[in-house]
């Protein structure tokens, strides 16, 4: 084996075309991304908080009774 000589096919590396590589980014488009991520953040922390505040008033119910 190490008198082969190894390709890089037949490891499943592909080599990279430096041609099809994109030399300008959009910045409109990282914001936007950005701004889909942070959307997605405050969707997930208010259903922890609406969990959270669920549970509390729960417990307090039945500790009341």
């Amino acid at each position: 084996m190490s008198a082969e000589q190894l390709k890089t096919n037949d490891l499943g590396i592909e080599k990279i075309n430096i041609d099809k590589i994109p030399t300008k980014v959009d910045i409109n488009f990282l914001i936007s991304r950005a701004r889909e991520e942070k959307k997605k953040e405050n969707k997930t922390n208010y259903i922890f908080f609406i969990i959270a505040s669920f549970l509390i008033l729960s417990i307090g119910i039945i500790l009341s009774l």
